[in-house]
């Protein structure tokens, strides 16, 4: 059992007296407070501190203080490590769907372009086999072996195979959507990277009109037409406050203004919807 620390007290003409004196772990308490601090700051760094500052407090008591640090510390790191790790995977998948839906909505607004570079690419690894194993280029793509989807464009037209001097030593062309080579549509091997900068560029136009399309749907209804007897997606819809018992020519002119305007702001299919009211609150 070990013994309380005791201090020596001597008054005049009396022996010693022995005194306790209380003592006090300021690390552990130290630590303590750390990382209780950490539990609020993100990462879990402040919180791990106080905890090992708490471990090396233990070594000296009173340990109250300097083990609650160390169970403090060990919940802050667990919670925001496993926070971090949540996080980070939430992060990926976010990545991962974005790069999907991309890679799907490339594939949906450029079919075209995507069959193509399937189809050249297919070529291509024939065309090196054939090279292995005869030590030459083929004369044409027919002794390849290759199937009739595969030789044809996305257009039904049969490629061009060409021996080239340049590397690598042949080259693929698709007539493209005209059916008529040697003109700005065609889809060359060769030039592989050039359509797909084209397709991107295309690509990112047709998502930047997207979303002014969905930007225009903000704020609209739908209304059903009577008189085209189909829904239309969206309705402008124009209020206009006149005095009261406004004159013919005035209410006709002020009508026909704020159609025009909102004539200027609607786009295709979309109904302008005029409501005119008085300044005494009545509408018509």
């Amino acid at each position: 059992m070990s013994s309380q620390p005791t201090a020596q007290i001597q008054q005049p003409n009396m022996p010693y007296i022995m005194v306790p004196v209380r003592e006090r772990n300021g690390l552990g308490v130290a630590g303590f407070l750390i990382a209780f601090i950490g539990l609020f700051i993100p990462t879990g760094i402040v919180a791990l501190l106080g905890m090992l500052i708490s471990l090396v407090a233990l070594g000296k008591g009173p340990r109250f203080f300097a083990g609650l640090g160390v169970l403090t510390g060990l919940f802050g790191t667990v919670i925001w490590l496993v926070i971090t790790i949540l996080a980070l995977i939430g992060l990926l998948v976010g990545s991962v769907v974005a790069v999907v839906f991309s890679v799907g909505a490339f594939i949906i607004t450029q079919p075209e372009v995507v069959e193509v570079s399937s189809d050249m690419i297919n070529v291509t690894i024939a065309v090196a086999e054939y090279e292995k194993k005869n030590n030459k280029l083929p004369e044409d793509v027919a002794s390849l072996g290759l199937g009739v989807s595969t030789l044809t464009d996305p257009w039904g037209n049969a490629y061009n195979y060409q021996i080239i001097d340049a590397d690598p030593g042949f080259d693929v062309i698709s007539s493209g959507s005209d059916g008529e080579f040697d003109t700005d549509d065609d889809m060359k091997l060769s030039g592989l990277d050039q359509i797909w900068e084209t397709a991107f560029e295309s690509f990112g136009t047709k998502i930047q009109e997207l979303c002014e399309k969905l930007e225009g749907l903000e704020g609209t209804h739908m209304n059903f037409d009577p008189r085209h007897g189909h829904r239309h997606s969206k309705t402008k819809t124009v209020r206009i406050s006149v005095n009261d018992d406004p004159s013919e020519r005035y209410r006709k002119a002020a009508i026909e203004a704020a159609i025009k305007e909102a004539a200027e702001q609607v786009q295709v299919d979309q109904v302008i919807e005029v409501e005119v009211e008085s300044d005494s609150g009545d509408s018509n």
